[in-house]
């Protein structure tokens, strides 16, 4: 009982009805004329749910072996499907529809041993949109339907007929299958007048539908509906949609009224990301001529019994319901693009097929060619400079500065093949001997004609502002250690020499790095991530199981609660997976709220949240001392609280490492 309980809750959170398989976007049942564009996917789930005895049965009993029982009241009924559809061509979509029903036919008789008490599948229905471009003009549109359904619903299962077409003159009726194959034709109409400046869409839909089971009706699916769309992100809608059978057969005559018929107000909502979402309330026009007056209900199941044969040899019959009364009903789906782009491994703008520079660092401006534009302009520059300098004879010696060690020799005087005068620095080293030949008048120099250099720095005693520097130490020009980066730390301390200008470092000439993981926190991403946890170069963690910035997504409430949804347990469990990975990372849980309501409620609500993670985790084996939670309310927003949005953002929970 409990496991056909869960089921029934299953199908009804994923099933749906029968709207927009067809690849349409708008309403729930109407069916418009617009195809998807070649290589779209539209994919998703919808489905009903009605309560009461009513929407099983007429009057909600039945008879099985001459004894009459009723359903009960709380009694309720599901029919959904899951499709997916894809745009072939431009104005060609395919797709599939699986149905999914269930009842929860509980009763004072045998109906859960014959299988009316049950989950079940339905026929497939595989379609084929075609948009017809000759038939199509101005705000008109026209597009072809074809449908095969496929006999895989179950027989001997379930209680209402969830299609006119099943209805079997001659033989038993199965709720769930028409137990043949089954073809369809027809229609689809659109007129879309928001290019005249109104925004409304009207569609139109109908089909043939023909069993090849001759004791099965020919039956002639139709809708429409009106849409209103007020905003861009939502669209009112109210339509109508209905079976109808087109011939007497067997033991049922021809009578509309009986068939489904179904008046369909609503809402549809566009949101991120191409989702869609619709909700409505379905009234079966049945209701407003019969109303709730049970011996109506009853007079107008008269002529249309149901010949049922269920498990373990049961018979039953009762009058046919065609439609609950009242259900409630809604859709969700997605669009995707399944074109093949090209690719650029670089992301410099240029395709892989034309790039001669494949691996041009990341955000480096690049020419037509996908080579980068700084490295072209240097090589550029040095050439001009290259050849400048091979032409440039700044002395006047007849040796150009690029080959003239002494380039600045008096004009007139003679020079030796480097350019040289023979003692022209009158240091007293020969011009042949002296390495030094431009020594400024009156400076010391050593056998080599070089100014002396007491800390052999490469900075002579007479320019040297610090003429002690320990051996080997890099300096700069003024004879001082070296701090390249100017961050206060000489070069030959300085753990981390490139540090960018302006930002602060420690002791060791590196900037702070809270989660140690090798990755400085101005250009850390993920400053959290616990000791020991490979990190990629924006320092997150490589598994997505190890980054808490991740898992903190998957901790939900529910609603005004401090009860963890089922789905946040495999989030905790991952947590304390990675807790007992790293005996030495300790976690405060931060639970945060929107500002609705008042702050010491809020403030309550998040502690007593923070308080339930802590406490499963601590059932998960992490000591209590390695945990604490704190509550902060809606005091330190990430968002703005004036919009849904922004208040979703805000109501959320941090994991922040601590130390003892």
């Amino acid at each position: 009982m409990k496991k056909v309980v869960s089921l029934a809750l299953l199908t009804a959170s994923l099933a749906f009805s029968q709207a927009g398989i067809m690849g349409g976007s708008e309403g729930l049942h109407q069916i418009n004329a617009k195809t998807l564009g070649q290589w779209q996917v539209n994919l998703g789930t919808g489905g009903n749910l009605s309560f009461g005895s009513w929407g099983l049965s007429r009057g909600g009993i039945y008879k099985s072996n001459g004894k009459r029982y009723s359903f009960n009241d709380a009694d309720y009924s599901q029919a959904g499907n899951f499709f997916v559809s894809l745009g072939i061509l431009d104005f060609l979509d395919i797709g599939a529809s699986l149905p999914v029903y269930y009842e929860h036919a509980n009763s004072n008789g045998p109906g859960g041993a014959a299988n009316m008490w049950t989950t079940s599948r339905g026929d497939l229905d595989l379609f084929a949109k075609i948009g017809l471009p000759f038939a199509s003009a101005g705000v008109f549109s026209t597009a072809l339907m074809l449908d095969l359904y496929v006999p895989t619903g179950e027989q001997s299962a379930g209680v209402r007929p969830r299609h006119a077409w099943y209805l079997n003159g001659k033989k038993n009726t199965h709720p769930f299958t028409a137990d043949d194959w089954v073809f369809g034709a027809g229609l689809a109409l659109t007129f879309d007048f928001t290019s005249l400046g109104a925004p409304i869409t009207w569609n139109l839909a109908a089909s043939y539908v023909y069993p090849i089971d001759i004791n099965e009706t020919n039956t002639l699916v139709y809708s429409t509906g009106f849409n209103w769309n007020a905003l861009s992100w939502l669209t009112p809608f109210i339509e109508f949609s209905a079976e109808m059978r087109l011939q007497d057969v067997g033991r049922y005559d021809f009578d509309p009224m009986v068939d489904p018929m179904l008046l369909t107000p609503g809402f549809r909502f566009h949101l991120p990301y191409n989702v869609e979402f619709a909700i409505g309330l379905e009234v079966a026009i049945r209701l407003f001529k019969d109303g709730f007056d049970r011996d109506e209900e009853l007079k107008g199941g008269r002529g249309y019994t149901i010949y049922y044969q269920g498990e373990r040899g049961i018979n039953a019959t009762y009058g046919y319901a065609s439609t609950p009364l009242l259900s409630g009903a809604a859709l969700l789906s997605i669009a995707l693009d399944a074109k093949s782009k090209p690719k650029d491994s670089d992301g410099d703008g240029v395709l892989d097929k034309d790039d001669k520079c494949a691996r041009t660092p990341k955000g480096a401006a690049v020419n037509e060619e996908g080579c980068p534009l700084e490295e072209i302009e240097r090589l550029a520059r040095e050439k001009a400079i290259a050849d400048s300098l091979a032409r440039v004879d700044t002395d006047k010696d007849g040796i150009s500065d690029i080959k003239d060690k002494c380039p600045n020799t008096i004009e007139g005087l003679s020079v030796d093949s480097l350019g040289c005068m023979l003692d022209f620095d009158k240091d007293g080293v020969g011009d042949a001997q002296d390495k030094c030949p431009n020594t400024p008048n009156g400076v010391t120099v050593d056998v080599t004609g070089c100014p002396l250099d007491y800390d052999k720095d490469g900075v002579p005693d007479y320019l040297d502002k610090c003429p002690n520097t320990p051996m080997g130490i890099e300096v700069d020009s003024t004879g001082c250690v070296l701090d390249n980066d100017n961050d206060g730390i000489p070069n030959d301390r300085d753990r981390c020499p490139g540090t960018p200008a302006g930002f602060g470092v420690d002791s060791l000439g590196c900037m702070p790095d809270f989660d140690k993981d090798g990755v400085p926190d101005v250009s850390d991403k993920c400053p959290n991530t616990l000791p020991g946890v490979r990190v990629d170069t924006e320092g997150c963690p490589v598994n997505k199981k190890e980054d808490l910035d991740q898992l903190k997504k998957g901790i939900k409430f529910r609603t005004g609660s401090s009860r963890l949804t089922k789905s946040s347990y495999g989030t905790l469990d991952d947590i304390a997976d990675l807790m007992n990975r790293i005996p030495e990372a300790n976690l405060e849980v931060q639970g945060h709220t929107d500002d609705r309501g008042s702050a010491k409620k809020n403030l309550k609500l998040s502690e007593t949240r923070a308080g339930a993670v802590v406490k499963y985790l601590v059932k998960k084996g992490i000591a209590r001392d390695r945990l604490r939670a704190v509550g902060y309310g809606s005091e330190k927003p990430i968002a703005d609280n004036d919009d849904a949005d922004g208040r979703a953002q805000n109501r959320r929970v941090e994991l922040v490492p601590f130390s003892k």
